[in-house]
């Protein structure tokens, strides 16, 4: 499912020529946690009222903080899958969506990533998502894929992604997994020596540790 498809436009961008003070005012009036930059149509990056309220003066224009403007975004066309590891390293409750040229597109709303995985290829059912640090020397997606298989899982979409930590060279491997044992998936992968850096479950039919599922969890149980 590409972030294209799930596009909002209901909230507002600034322009890098906007004051502090009128930016802040848009973020209040708006509940936003985070706003794109944009210059003219071209995605600058992102801006948090923590930078904002760090301005010496509030008629100050955006273009002081050009520099240090949040880079997380997503693209058209990749998979909403993708978009697990910005929400939850930023806590950002919208992603901007951008183009091959770097023309903002629209928002990717938190929660509509969180009820389309829950909904969509689950039909309600017991699952999760898991998220590997993939070591391209080291690890396989066939014996993954048999581990996963071995404990009646089924993977019903996967994707490969650059991952968002600095300390990390190796990139992510994003499976969604539709499973009765999801906990058990997790115990059996990691006692392959597989590596995974966060798990997130869907349905309630497991007692599990909920400091590894407590993404999800949080904003769909509110």
């Amino acid at each position: 499912m590409m972030a294209l498809a799930f596009l909002s436009f209901d909230l507002p961008t600034i322009s890098i020529q906007d004051s502090v003070q009128k930016s802040l005012k848009i973020m209040h009036s708006n509940n936003m946690n985070v706003i794109s930059v944009l210059d003219k149509k071209q995605w600058i990056g992102n801006i948090t009222e923590e930078m904002l309220m760090k301005a010496t003066h509030p008629d100050g224009k955006i273009a002081q903080f050009q520099h240090e403007l949040n880079q997380v975004k997503i693209e058209t066309e990749e998979d909403i899958l993708a978009s697990l590891p910005f929400f939850e390293e930023s806590g950002f409750w919208v992603i901007p969506v951008v183009d091959e040229q770097m023309k903002y597109q629209g928002y990717l709303p938190w929660q509509s990533v969180a009820k389309t995985l829950f909904y969509t290829g689950f039909n309600a059912q017991n699952g999760g998502i898991i998220r590997i640090v993939f070591h391209t020397q080291r690890d396989s997606m066939s014996v993954i894929a048999k581990i996963i298989e071995e404990n009646k899982g089924l993977i019903t979409r996967s994707y490969l992604t650059k991952s968002t930590k600095e300390d990390h060279v190796w990139p992510e491997l994003i499976l969604q997994i539709q499973t009765d044992q999801f906990s058990a998936i997790v115990k059996s992968l990691e006692r392959h020596e597989v590596h995974i850096e966060k798990a997130f479950m869907f349905g309630d039919q497991e007692e599990v540790d909920q400091s590894r599922f407590d993404l999800l969890l949080k904003y769909l149980n509110p």
